[in-house]
């Protein structure tokens, strides 16, 4: 997990990128960016699954690679935002092209436990979505799923980087759940329940709770495999051990080749004061 003042570190870097580019309507267009610095941008088909795009560097010369196994503009846009990511972020490029490395291949979308790429999904999701246009944007958009496709389809980016910037910007309780085959892949709270204490969040593999629409929905695989969708209610408790018992509505989609689910868990009701006795969260890795 990143530290705090990293993640200001890269979202300025993103946002200072944003304002020297004069950018200040949606779409934001990462291979523009890219080709406006001289870096060749192109399709090209991994030899394995899971592998979303790679930077290459040549002397003084780069180049961005994204993987043709999903044809989707958003996933390309995320992806390509990434790699930037990994070539504007001050020590990216000495670290990762040293010893004569010349290709770095990623793995974006929020599923690697590498600093690295955590930081270039960071910056790729604050220059696609900045703070200013998202916010601005989300206050008349609505909630839950329907919420998070109208933004992605405005921003031009995957639906799993479009709900966790909904989630991260949320004054509203709002959870986001990534998982594949019945585990819990990755999670992310709005402030009012990150900021909970006593919350605990889940580790990577940790089982989908059974009683939730999202359990029901991966019964079936082929609902993944053609981007079906579903919607529920569920405890906010049988997600999170230590959170509050509050209903939240649950909407659930299927990321198609991507193999993976998308649970967004939403209500606007508050959520009730904690004694100040209670022990501060942490995710349970880092205890």
């Amino acid at each position: 997990m990143l530290s705090k003042i990293r993640r200001l570190e890269v979202v300025k870097c993103a946002e200072d990128l944003v304002k020297d580019l004069r950018i200040e309507v949606f779409p934001v267009d990462p291979i523009r960016i890219a080709r406006d610095r001289g870096i060749t941008v192109q399709s090209w088909r991994p030899s394995k699954k899971g592998v979303s795009g790679f930077l290459m560097k040549n002397g003084d010369a780069f180049g961005i690679s994204y993987s043709s196994f999903i044809a989707n503009q958003g996933f390309i846009n995320f992806t390509v935002g990434h790699e930037l990511g990994h070539y504007f972020l001050p020590g990216h490029v000495d670290q990762l092209f040293a010893e004569g490395v010349s290709i770095h291949y990623s793995q974006s979308g929020f599923i690697s436990n590498d600093h690295c790429e955590k930081e270039a999904d960071l910056f790729s999701a604050t220059l696609l979505m900045p703070d200013s246009l998202f916010r601005k944007a989300a206050h008349t958009s609505g909630d839950g799923f329907q919420a998070i496709e109208k933004l992605a389809g405005l921003c031009v980016t995957s639906m799993t980087a479009t709900a966790i910037r909904y989630a991260e910007l949320s004054e509203n309780p709002v959870a986001v759940i990534l998982s594949e085959a019945g585990g819990v892949q990755f999670c992310c709270l709005s402030d009012v329940l990150r900021e909970r204490q006593g919350l605990t969040w889940p580790n990577r593999g940790d089982p989908i709770p059974a009683t939730t629409a999202t359990a029901d929905f991966q019964k079936a695989p082929e609902n993944v495999a053609r981007g079906a969708k579903a919607n529920g209610f569920s405890m906010l408790d049988d997600w999170f051990e230590g959170a509050p018992r509050l209903e939240m509505k649950e909407d659930v989609v299927g990321l198609g080749n991507y193999g993976k689910t998308l649970t967004i868990l939403f209500s606007d009701e508050e959520v009730e004061e904690v004694d100040e006795d209670d022990v501060g969260w942490k995710p349970r890795w880092e205890r």
